[in-house]
């Protein structure tokens, strides 16, 4: 049925009042669908700034992470790597997910948990580059934290966008196709 036929009902003074309700709570539903989708719509656009400026920065920090580790290699004996990879350990770093309610929408956001009985027991390159090899883990570990940063920015943009193509079908349909029709049933 297109927007401009109209349903069968008897014309009469209850009908009316029927039809008048369904029209008011039509248009009050698309009022409020229409603050949530500007709700989603802002808090998109954040989202998206966020991105931008947390990619842009990733470039240079990947960049002197890996330089840093070079300088490690280098300054330190190119062993310790190889000690690293070999000595079973656990993760320091653990990721949370939680999540935030934004219009009724529930957006994953990660956090970054330090465990800090993991952390290593033993000092490698006391002798030579010991201050390489912790300046080199301490520009990873802030490249980790970006990361996981950028992973809960772009998981939650992507939720907010589907969220968002959702909320607006619905405006459109209630502006476009309810409303009308139930306008048009007045009329007549």
């Amino acid at each position: 049925m297109s927007g401009n036929q109209r349903e069968n009902a008897f014309p009469t003074r209850q009908v009316l009042q029927i039809y008048k309700k369904k029209a008011k709570g039509a248009q009050k539903g698309y009022d409020l669908l229409k603050k949530k989708s500007d709700a989603l719509t802002v808090r998109f656009r954040a989202l998206l700034k966020q991105i931008y400026s947390t990619k842009s920065s990733m470039g240079d920090e990947m960049k002197e992470a890996s330089f840093s580790l070079a300088e490690a290699v280098w300054a330190a004996d190119s062993k310790f790597k190889y000690k690293l990879i070999d000595k079973p350990m656990d993760a320091r770093i653990r990721v949370r997910v939680q999540n935030d309610n934004v219009a009724g929408v529930r957006l994953p956001v990660f956090e970054k948990m330090t465990d800090q009985s993991a952390a290593a027991a033993e000092a490698y390159g006391l002798a030579r580059g010991g201050k390489e090899i912790e300046k080199c883990t301490k520009k990873w570990t802030t490249l980790f934290e970006n990361l996981i940063q950028l992973a809960s920015l772009q998981t939650s943009f992507l939720a907010l966008d589907e969220a968002i193509k959702v909320t607006n079908r619905r405006v459109n349909a209630l502006d476009n196709v309810v409303i009308p029709r139930t306008e048009h049933n007045q009329v007549h």
